[in-house]
């Protein structure tokens, strides 16, 4: 299947002009879901935007077609204060350039977790902006449930990490337009406790963050049937590709968020609190 924009019935593309091919909408709206990651419906609320493909610039002048006009083109909108702030203010305010680091480090996150389950996109022609150009294979195999939605794991506090690290966490996630997850187990982004490197390092009341995707992703990568592995890989995909971009993203929406990599074991993304420049005063 292409993202050929298709002559029949669909679904009104982002300009008013060509329609999106219905099932490749849908085939990227699942993927998405399963990721974990709200999506834009109508364009309304933050999220991933689906919809049709501006011609580039420079295809406009040259006389020349754009070979993706007119295809599905994804985007990522933060949440609702970060928008109307950045409307306000000029391109050079810290809030407007907090408002093009979430469009593009999502962007990039897209473009990395998209081919995880089989669809092929390339950079758009806007900042943050990801056209998909084709499904180049199967979707990852899952079912509608799934046991791992009853299973509660440990919530922030209960693991240690500090309330007002909580609350910066959950104030810079909403201005981004991210979801936070309840707990360990939960998808969005994950506070987990953030041991000590070396005998200096005092970590009190900080949290690693990190990402889960949907229950049902989850639930199938961790199965024992045939369809595993696929959903394993996609699994890894999101988790890697949304952990690179969370850092980024609430760093830029006033999270005190600075990586730690340490010999031997695993990276750590420190949330240590609010930052004392943030784009928006709470």
């Amino acid at each position: 299947m292409t993202a050929a924009a298709s002559s029949g019935a669909g679904r009104d593309g982002r300009d008013g002009g060509a329609r999106i091919d219905p099932l490749l909408a849908d085939r990227v709206t699942e993927a998405l879901l399963l990721a974990g990651l709200p999506v834009a419906h109508g364009g309304h609320g933050p999220g991933v935007r689906l919809g049709s493909a501006r011609p580039s610039d420079d295809s406009g002048d040259s006389g020349e077609s754009d070979d993706f006009a007119g295809l599905l083109v994804l985007h990522w909108k933060p949440g609702p204060r970060l928008v109307a702030a950045a409307a306000m203010e000029g391109p050079e305010d810290p809030v407007a350039s907090a408002r093009r680091v979430v469009t593009a480090s999502m962007g990039n996150a897209l473009a990395e977790l998209l081919p995880g389950f089989g669809i092929e996109v390339v950079p758009g022609s806007a900042g943050g902006e990801v056209r998909v150009v084709r499904v180049s294979g199967p979707a990852p195999a899952v079912g509608s449930g799934g046991l791992a939605a009853a299973t509660v794991g440990a919530r922030p506090q209960e693991s240690g990490v500090g309330a007002d690290v909580v609350a910066a966490v959950r104030r810079a996630a909403a201005l981004a337009g991210l979801p936070v997850a309840d707990h360990l187990s939960a998808p969005g982004i994950t506070l987990g406790p953030c041991p000590p490197v070396d005998d200096g390092d005092d970590t009190t009341g900080l949290a690693d963050l990190g990402w889960n995707p949907s229950w049902r992703l989850s639930t199938a990568a961790a199965d024992d049937g045939p369809a595993a592995e696929q959903a394993a890989r996609a699994h890894t995909a999101v988790r890697d590709a949304m952990r690179h971009a969370i850092g980024s993203v609430l760093g830029a929406c006033g999270l005190d968020a600075r990586w730690r990599r340490p010999t031997g074991i695993p990276y750590q993304l420190r949330a240590h609190g609010p930052a004392e420049q943030p784009p928006i005063r709470h």
